[in-house]
């Protein structure tokens, strides 16, 4: 039986939880869409459950432009409108929002030449760092970068990336190893 984290091990391990960390948890992005995506994803899960968005994601990749950052930069309030009557996503409107206001940043990030993914690693000055925690620990919901990156971010005009969405979303992305020492997937890139 592998060896998987405590978070997976301690929750009903479904199976898109399970693939969620077998495959996609902590690997290295490079690719900005899927950067605005897991950045999204992860303030979608601020006070939720990950299998609740995990459950989510193809409701969500379609409701939001497949996470087109040029495309939901221009969505209005009656897209707004549009997403709150949308039973398949998470109805939430500060969050929805957040989403818009992101794409609207990082839309005007691209039109400077810049990139979220390219600003994260920057910060991380290009190292992918281990915070996986030992085993029975827990990880710790935020680090010295995660808050650098959210006060950064928030400064200029994110929303919704307080530094435990943002610590999540580095592990997302890889730029920090989230899993746990004692993981079977711990050295995987």
């Amino acid at each position: 039986m592998p060896k998987r984290c405590l978070w997976v091990e301690s929750e009903k391990a479904t199976d898109i939880l399970l693939r969620y960390h077998d495959d996609e948890y902590s690997r290295i992005v490079r690719d900005e869409r899927l950067t605005f995506e897991w950045l999204s994803l992860e303030l979608f899960q601020s006070g939720l459950n990950w299998r609740v968005v995990l459950s989510k994601r193809a409701a969500l990749q379609r409701a939001f432009a497949y996470f087109n950052v040029d495309q939901i930069a221009t969505f209005t309030e009656d897209d707004v409108k549009r997403l709150l009557e949308d039973p398949n996503i998470i109805r939430n409107r500060s969050k929805i929002e957040a989403v818009i206001q992101n794409a609207k940043e990082i839309a005007d990030w691209h039109e400077r030449g810049l990139t979220l993914n390219g600003y994260c690693w920057d910060e991380a000055e290009g190292e992918r760092q281990d915070v996986g925690a030992q085993p029975g620990e827990k990880l710790a919901p935020t680090t010295p970068l995660s808050q650098k990156i959210s006060r950064e971010l928030k400064a200029s005009g994110f929303s919704f990336t307080g530094p435990v969405v943002i610590e999540s979303f580095l592990q997302a992305i890889g730029i920090h190893n989230g899993h746990n020492q004692d993981c079977d997937w711990h050295d995987v890139l």
